[in-house]
């Protein structure tokens, strides 16, 4: 079976849609069968994503899946992904069968609160793990709008790499982060773990 991700974020340039797509395609291998065929495109902004998503999803062959994975911009209270985006931005999935739909709640950083480890050997030195909201056993509570700034205050102080960069550093976080510990930090996190894992 084979399988192509739209992953929200990348901005407008290729150069950047690249960096995040090497970021988690180094994610999915620590998971994926290294037989399966993935392949993963940076959508840019999200109704983007959502539209090259949909495209796919509507052309879509038997044993080919279209993947959506987007932000949730906030809390998740509907029974499912799809439910959660219908209700939230009005996107209807309901003639899209051959698809998968996860979310990154409440948005992709959410993900790095997990692995504070690997955050700290990124940031090699005067990084400040105190400084970041929730635990890393629960990153799904934490609000969208508190992590980013949170994560430019805990990196501020860093020898190297300097304050929390989106598109730089967070594609580079994506590679470094382990998916186990963001999967028990997170259960959509997890549910996307075992998609990848079952390709």
């Amino acid at each position: 079976m084979s399988a192509t991700i739209f992953f929200e974020g990348g901005g407008e340039k290729g150069a950047t849609q690249s960096k995040l797509r090497e970021g988690l395609s180094k994610y999915c291998a620590k998971l994926r069968p290294s037989s399966s065929r993935l392949r993963i495109v940076a959508g840019g902004g999200r109704e983007q994503t959502f539209d090259k998503f949909r495209r796919a999803a509507e052309g879509g062959h038997d044993g080919e899946l279209a993947v959506l994975l987007v932000d949730s911009e906030g809390p998740v209270t509907a029974n499912t992904p799809a439910e959660h985006l219908r209700l939230n931005g009005g996107w209807d999935f309901t003639a899209l069968l051959n698809n998968r739909v996860f979310l990154m709640v409440q948005t992709m950083e959410a993900r790095f609160l997990a692995d504070r480890d690997a955050l700290s050997a990124f940031y090699d030195g005067g990084f400040l793990p105190n400084a970041l909201p929730g635990s890393v056993t629960n990153v799904e509570i934490v609000r969208k709008e508190d992590i980013e700034p949170a994560l430019k205050n805990a990196t501020r102080k860093t020898k190297t790499k300097g304050e929390y960069h989106k598109i730089d550093h967070g594609s580079a976080l994506l590679a470094l982060i382990d998916p186990l510990k963001v999967g028990a930090a997170s259960p959509h996190a997890a549910s996307f773990n075992q998609f990848l894992r079952g390709l």
